[in-house]
């Protein structure tokens, strides 16, 4: 059974072990569209499209080494360094929407794929805690460009206890969303 990439999306923001065998059972690699560049919209001033030349005008921030851990607790990944601009910078490149002092605690950013997969932040998190300082979104790896299967662009949270579940390879888009 063949689910909608947001249908997909959904099960996995509510269903952890669906996410688990999903991240165990990939999309196949010939089906993926990398990606070239990321979008922001949403509740933003100026929407955007950032593809990495655009992205390198921004401030450049390295990860440092980090193990890219999944759901279940597995190591999958050892990485030196992910180089990139902070998520929280290229927000703020375009500005968000804001309603009134406040409103800021009522956004919500989402983070998606080109195969539909979706991670979730809060303007909380990403302005008001550490884990901020560290969500990037990537263009290098360990000194080189990023390859075949992460696209030209990726979404990496240094300072999750599990970065495998906010690791989104072929980074295409970021909404900014305002809860009620």
């Amino acid at each position: 059974m063949k689910l909608r990439p947001l249908v997909l999306a959904a099960l996995l923001l509510t269903t952890p072990a669906l996410h688990v065998a999903y991240a165990d059972n990939p999309v196949p690699m010939a089906s993926v569209k990398p990606s070239i560049e990321v979008r922001i919209s949403g509740a933003v001033k100026a929407p955007k499209a950032f593809d990495v030349t655009a992205l390198k005008k921004l401030t450049t921030r390295n990860s440092g080494p980090m193990d890219v851990v999944c759901a279940s607790g597995a190591t999958v990944g050892k990485v030196a360094n992910f180089r990139g601009a902070r998520l929280t910078d290229v927000l703020d490149a375009v500005g968000l929407s804001l309603d009134g002092h406040k409103d800021g605690r009522r956004m919500v950013v989402v983070a998606r794929a080109t195969d539909g997969y979706v991670v979730t932040f809060s303007w909380n998190e990403l302005y008001n805690t550490a884990i901020g300082k560290d969500v990037l979104v990537a263009w290098e790896k360990d000194g080189k460009p990023l390859g075949v299967r992460e696209g030209q662009l990726l979404l990496i949270s240094g300072q999750d206890t599990k970065t495998g579940p906010r690791h989104v390879r072929n980074l295409s888009s970021i909404e900014v969303l305002r809860m009620k």
